[in-house]
């Protein structure tokens, strides 16, 4: 027989979110997910940067030895893949970008032999195709 305080046979144990439920601090609204386009938008119209000067991926692709022209290929590319219509729409935008730097989502470059980064043919190609863009 079961005492009282066991948990019935088929009760799966409640996670740390259910547990701790996130409240936004006071005054803010819950955050919700936002397509990159409007998220871009949002940032020219408070004047700061989409993916801010000091974000962690900037140290990473240092550390990493990741050329600053193949990030700026990356961005790119995601601006261009995620402002696709029903595109995936995320919370966070800067974190996916590091996200997608950090795991080469788009096998942009590889590491040679060597040690140093090179495009991959998918990367040349979105070199040329975002070649002129800002």
């Amino acid at each position: 027989a079961r005492t009282v305080h066991e948990a019935p046979p088929n009760h799966k144990p409640l996670t740390i979110n259910q547990l701790i439920p996130h409240t936004p601090q006071a005054g803010q609204k819950p955050k919700s997910a936002i397509a990159l386009q409007a998220y871009l938008d949002e940032c020219k119209k408070l004047g700061k940067r989409s993916i801010d000067e000091k974000h962690p991926v900037f140290d990473y692709a240092t550390k990493t030895g990741i050329p600053q022209e193949f990030l700026r290929i990356q961005w790119m590319e995601f601006k261009y893949r995620y402002t696709l219509p029903d595109a995936k729409r995320y919370k966070a935008w800067q974190t996916v970008f590091d996200k997608s730097v950090r795991g080469n989502w788009f096998k942009l470059w590889y590491v040679t032999a060597g040690g140093e980064y090179a495009l991959t043919t998918t990367g040349q190609q979105a070199n040329s195709a975002h070649r002129d863009a800002t």
